[in-house]
């Protein structure tokens, strides 16, 4: 045990010198995280102009200014048109002098080169509208929407749903690339082959190497979480045992793909292209930045599989309050991952050289 642990405190301390690599541990997921929370926590409202040339529309533009949804500018028509054929303003609406007939047609101008924010302005202004005419009818409504959260969720900010998924992925970036590229790298230069002339046997010098990267990913992520929640001001659970069983069960996971990719490359070259074809799929897909439900159906029984998405399910669930030890999706999730251990290791064992 005594070769395991000195062994041990030189990884870790080789990991602590070398300052890319850290950067790559610590600061680009605190980079990432800084600026997608920024991006996803701003409230996006519609930038609406209201052309109202009477006051026999004031109860309209009152409805609409009174809604939390819209960012109001009052302007004259040309003016309006110009601001949202610019990109300026999102849409402009244009309400009619006076009351046609039965039914008042409210035009909305809007510019197709910007489909998401179009899109976004068209559905709130319909919604708002249709609320509206059924109000002003003096009518009650036949339908009524109660909305209610889950007993056990709370609400959340994007950083709270950013949060677990960053974890997951610093879980699988460090382990992938760590292990894969950096036992690729002594193969290169003939390290390992030296080991193997030493009194230390194979196994305690791979036991080190797997201590190794466990520690500093367990270090890292708890790091994280300080800076999410103390800085950032994140509003995450974090129960530490489940949190940190699907640490190591995800570093685990990735751990014997790394040992996969190294067992099966002779070179640097050869290692970085292979890991990023593994990672980058599920860097994307596997619930990392966006729910995988977004996704096509025919894609979301493929990514429910995967590996990370596993690992950021459970992470997810556990940091939102919704999933506890005793639930079956988190169970499940557990399951996933000892599965794809299970079977990575296996492959790992078979593919692995020492030259």
């Amino acid at each position: 045990m005594k070769p395991v642990i000195t062994l041990l405190g030189s990884l870790l301390r080789q990991t602590v010198r070398n300052r890319q690599g850290l950067f790559w541990t610590l600061f680009f997921p605190v980079v990432l995280m800084i600026v997608f929370s920024l991006l996803g926590n701003t409230q996006n409202r519609v930038n609406l102009a209201i052309v109202a040339p009477t006051p026999t529309s004031s109860a309209v533009v009152r409805i609409v200014e009174h809604s939390p949804f819209f960012h109001i500018r009052t302007m004259r028509r040309q003016a309006a048109l110009n601001a949202v054929r610019s990109g300026r303003l999102d849409a402009a609406l244009l309400v009619p002098a006076a009351p046609q007939s039965r039914t008042t047609t409210l035009v909305l101008r809007y510019n197709p080169a910007n489909s998401l924010s179009a899109q976004q302005a068209v559905g709130a202004v319909q919604a708002l509208v249709a609320q509206a005419d059924l109000a002003l009818s003096g009518r009650p409504p036949r339908f009524r929407v109660q909305a209610t959260p889950l007993v056990h969720a709370r609400a959340s900010t994007y950083l709270d749903f950013l949060l677990p998924g960053v974890l997951a992925l610093m879980t699988m970036q460090n382990s992938l690339f760590g292990i894969g590229s950096g036992l690729t790298r002594w193969k290169e230069k003939g390290i390992l082959r030296r080991f193997r002339v030493t009194p230390l046997r194979p196994l305690q010098f791979l036991g080190a190497a797997i201590l190794n990267y466990l520690l500093v990913g367990l270090a890292s992520s708890a790091i994280i979480i300080g800076f999410a929640t103390s800085l950032l001001h994140a509003s995450v659970d974090v129960p530490l045992g489940p949190v940190a069983l699907v640490l190591l069960l995800g570093m685990g996971c990735f751990l014997a793909f790394g040992f996969i990719v190294a067992g099966v490359s002779r070179s640097q070259e050869a290692t970085i292209p292979i890991i990023n074809l593994i990672s980058f799929p599920m860097m994307f897909l596997s619930g990392v930045f966006f729910p995988v439900s977004s996704l096509p159906k025919i894609l979301t029984h493929i990514v429910d599989y995967f590996p990370l998405t596993y690992v950021s399910g459970a992470l997810r669930g556990l940091m939102s309050g919704q999933l506890t030890w005793h639930d079956a999706a988190f169970r499940g999730d557990l399951l996933g991952m000892a599965v794809w251990l299970a079977v990575a290791g296996v492959v790992a064992a078979r593919v692995w050289r020492w030259e």
